[in-house]
């Protein structure tokens, strides 16, 4: 299996060797570590529903084109380019593998943000405070997975 996206980087996050430099108008909030969280857990799960939408139309049996007419070679020929389109290209040129593709980087992004989040908890009380406070009132469906 390929390394995830942003492996390198979230490792170091992990570790305490991810470092950043701010200027005076950049300042941390608890806020925005939240609302990436629950912003990235709801696109995953956009993601997935659109996958399988690729999964139904890749599977759909018939389709009313024509296919079923043995003299109709070009209808059989569109509905398999459909099928393959929306899951199965052999070159991973399909709808099911690019979402698949942005779902990895919205996991590793959302994975990086919670590896910062968990050095800020440890470090600073007030925002440790905070961050707790939000994640306990998210509405259900938007809490990350823990």
């Amino acid at each position: 299996m390929a390394e995830k996206p942003m492996q390198a980087l979230i490792d170091n996050a992990r570790s305490g060797q991810l470092s950043m430099s701010f200027n005076d108008n950049i300042y941390v909030n608890a806020e925005e570590f939240v609302y990436i969280d629950r912003d990235c857990e709801a696109m995953k799960t956009k993601i997935q529903q659109l996958q399988a939408v690729a999964e139904g139309i890749s599977g759909r049996e018939t389709w009313g084109l024509g296919e079923s007419a043995e003299w109709i070679r070009s209808a059989k020929i569109l509905v398999g380019t459909f099928r393959t389109k929306a899951k199965g290209a052999d070159n991973g040129n399909d709808v099911f593998a690019i979402l698949e593709q942005h779902y990895a980087i919205i996991d590793s992004i959302q994975q990086l943000h919670k590896e910062i989040a968990q050095r800020y908890l440890q470090a600073d009380t007030d925002f440790a405070a905070r961050y707790n406070e939000l994640m306990a009132t998210l509405p259900q469906g938007f809490q990350g997975k823990k």
